[in-house]
């Protein structure tokens, strides 16, 4: 008997890049990424590129004069940009986490390359619930160049996670 899987994990997330060189520079300066795949349809996006994580996870950017499949029908440029804050208040995805050895050293690095603070580097005690048991992470965020907020985390696996 086959199974088979409704998903394969995670492919990418999406951004639109409020200036395009700049984003693809933090990213691959700041955090590391490589630039895998850069792509247009003509008349519907002027450019937009796919940058490898280091797993074969993606960050897919857009242009900020495109009107962004899967996302609002409406330019960049139409409207007000949001602050910081009032983007990371009402956008459905909260943040894009890095998991990383060394939340410090990733924090300051992010920050000297143009991300803008927003919780420096701390500890988080977890409790598990559900017989999950309580462990202890270490975190920090920022905004990313397009108010993205970026996660880096130190953390253990959960059980079972590499089995």
């Amino acid at each position: 008997m086959s199974t088979s899987r409704l998903h394969w994990g995670f492919d990418h997330f999406a951004i639109r890049a409020h200036d395009f060189e700049a984003t693809v520079r933090f990213y691959r300066e700041a955090l590391g990424f490589t630039v895998a795949y850069e792509w247009t349809s003509p008349g519907v996006v002027s450019r937009s590129a796919f940058l490898d994580s280091g797993n074969g996870t993606f960050l897919e950017l857009f242009a900020p004069a495109d009107t962004v499949p899967g996302g609002p029908d409406r330019h960049a440029h139409a409207a007000p940009a949001p602050t910081d804050e009032q983007r990371a208040a009402h956008n459905a995805l909260l943040h894009i986490c890095l998991r990383t050895d060394d939340v410090d050293k990733a924090y300051a690095h992010a920050l000297q390359h143009g991300a803008r603070e927003m919780q420096a580097p701390a500890d988080l005690r977890q409790t598990g619930l559900n017989g999950s048991p309580d462990v202890t992470i270490r975190m920090a965020f920022v905004y990313g160049l397009d108010g993205e907020v970026i996660e880096f985390l130190r953390r253990a696996d959960f059980p079972g996670e590499n089995q």
